[in-house]
């Protein structure tokens, strides 16, 4: 009785065992080298996390690890109910201002997994129930292509037809127009991610194929069709100096180019077109997939040559033209050519 009577301190002031979640995220940041930004935000979603755990299961006093060990499914939806409701009600705990997205909130429960799971390893406070715990269903964004005609806009700005007479300061340029567009036509003609256009090797080209390594190093051996193997070799023949093992696609200092440098380029190029905002290189993969798809592809090949893990992956194109899909449909099926229904 004496115990459940002593003085709990206000959960806004509740200690938050900073030990353990100062040991936690040193090691994301020191083992795990995981970015600043997210070590950060992992940082401020726990404190909040726990404040209002403390407070939603009257344990103020009660360590990370000790919380964490009891810690139900429960708990955790009614954090989630306590974030996404409109502001009011329990907003006075935590830090919340209620109508998180669900993007934030996934973030969240990972930020808590991953605690939960170091918890298990450094202290033994294990908690199955968190560990295994499912985010939020978030639907997944359609992808946004250029059509055919800004694609080719873009192609032409980046690397218009050279000029006939050339000086010394203009052949550097010259080849630089060269690099750049054969860059696009690997973004564009192999729906490249740029980080996998980016950390290619001159060694990786091999005549009609080119080795590329996506994520989680798993590679794949993409066809160079013809437009992107001209490109390709008029960069690679300006370029001939350059060892097998140098970036395909450097800067003036031989380094390979960074994703800034092609944002930057497509920027200018959508400022000088006034194309739309979603005109990144990004978006010239998701021209890539569109275009072959609204042309007949098959989902399988397109799946392969995207690199795609999951065929729902790649389905996301499709759900990005669903009028081409019913126009087929119109076109091709028994029941929409004899208009008939069956009643």
């Amino acid at each position: 009785m004496n115990r459940m009577a002593k003085t709990r301190p206000h959960p806004q002031t509740a200690p938050i065992a900073e030990d353990a979640l100062t040991q936690f995220l040193a090691w994301l940041a020191g083992v795990r080298r995981t970015s600043p930004h997210t070590v950060a935000a992992y940082g401020r979603d726990l404190r909040d996390m726990l404040v209002f755990f403390r407070t939603h299961r009257g344990d103020a006093e009660s360590s990370a690890e000790a919380l964490m060990g009891q810690l139900t499914e429960a708990d955790v939806q009614a954090y989630l109910a306590h974030k996404m409701r409109p502001s009011g009600g329990l907003q006075s705990i935590g830090n919340g201002r209620g109508n998180a997205s669900k993007a934030t909130l996934n973030r969240q429960l990972s930020a808590l997994r991953s605690f939960s799971r170091w918890l298990a390893t450094a202290c033994g406070a294990e908690n199955t129930q968190i560990v295994h715990m499912r985010g939020l269903k978030v639907p997944a964004p359609v992808p946004r292509a250029l059509t055919a005609a800004q694609t080719f806009q873009v192609l032409e700005a980046v690397a218009p037809p050279p000029v006939r007479s050339v000086t010394a300061q203009t052949a550097e340029g010259a080849r630089a127009q060269k690099r750049n567009l054969a860059l696009l036509m690997m973004l564009y003609g192999l729906g490249l991610r740029i980080s996998e256009a980016l950390s290619l090797t001159r060694a990786d080209v091999a005549g009609e194929v080119v080795t590329v390594t996506g994520k989680g190093n798993k590679q794949r051996q993409v066809p160079l069709p013809l437009p992107v193997q001209s490109a390709l070799n008029s960069w690679m023949n300006a370029s001939h100096e350059a060892p097998p093992t140098a970036p395909l696609f450097p800067n003036a200092r031989g380094k390979a180019l960074t994703p800034r440098f092609a944002q930057k380029m497509l920027q200018d190029a959508r400022e000088a077109l006034n194309l739309p905002a979603h005109a990144t290189p990004h978006a010239l993969r998701h021209s890539f997939a569109t275009h072959l798809l609204n042309n007949g592809a098959d989902l399988r090949t397109v799946q392969e040559l995207l690199g795609h893990r999951q065929l729902a992956t790649t389905q996301r194109y499709l759900a990005a033209d669903t009028q081409r899909l019913l126009s087929v449909h119109t076109a091709a099926h028994p029941l929409a050519k004899t208009g008939r229904t069956r009643g």
